[in-house]
């Protein structure tokens, strides 16, 4: 596919328009219950931007989970852990983390991606790509960036997300002491194996 050519500051606007209101849509609605038709009605403009400038519903929908990942994680990305301790800066990342995909919003926004999972396999990769890789590299980043770190990070992700968001995303929404207790076990968990990492034997 040739590049799309930049967007004039009024195109780019438009653009904007169609994003957000594809946002609301697809949250409130889920994808298969949203036309194009709808979202031109709410943004303004035209079908045809739509095509050219994502390439149809799924392209709008796929710019809609970006945003949203990106706006979901700006917080992790904005932290500053210089000098912070392996436990102190595991802990500040999950409680960050957490705050984040327990909100209403995004267990919303979770339920609406797994729901075009089997129709829309790229959909959901793309997700997974913008949204839990992002974050399991934010936390790779913290622990060092090579392939232990790495393998430490997804796994001190899914300690920390799997059952909280799990629950939540089942309505059985988790008290903030029980996801306190989970940070609390996963941080001490990795700095073991940190500790195991840099021990001199």
């Amino acid at each position: 596919m040739s590049a799309r050519p930049p967007l004039s500051s009024r195109g780019a606007a438009r653009q904007e328009a169609l994003i957000a209101a594809a946002t609301e849509l697809f949250l409130a609605k889920g994808f298969a219950n949203v036309t194009i038709d709808e979202v031109v009605a709410v943004a303004g403009g035209s079908k045809t931007s739509v095509y050219r400038q994502f390439g149809g519903k799924e392209g709008l929908f796929a710019e809609v989970v970006t945003q949203l990942c990106a706006t979901l994680l700006s917080p992790l990305a904005h932290l500053d852990l210089g000098g912070a301790t392996p436990a102190v800066g595991l802990d500040i990342l999950a409680r960050t983390l957490m705050r984040q995909l327990l909100q209403p919003r995004h267990i919303a926004f979770q339920r609406m991606v797994l729901a075009v999972s089997d129709q829309f396999p790229a959909l959901m990769a793309k997700w997974y790509d913008v949204g839990p890789r992002q974050s399991q590299a934010m936390i790779a980043r913290f622990l060092g960036d090579d392939a232990q770190a790495r393998r430490l990070a997804i796994f001190f992700h899914d300690m920390i997300v799997t059952d909280a968001v799990n629950s939540a995303m089942m309505g059985q929404d988790p008290a903030w002491p029980d996801v306190e207790v989970m940070i609390a076990d996963a941080v001490r968990l990795v700095v073991c194996a940190l500790a195991d990492r840099y021990s001199v034997t």
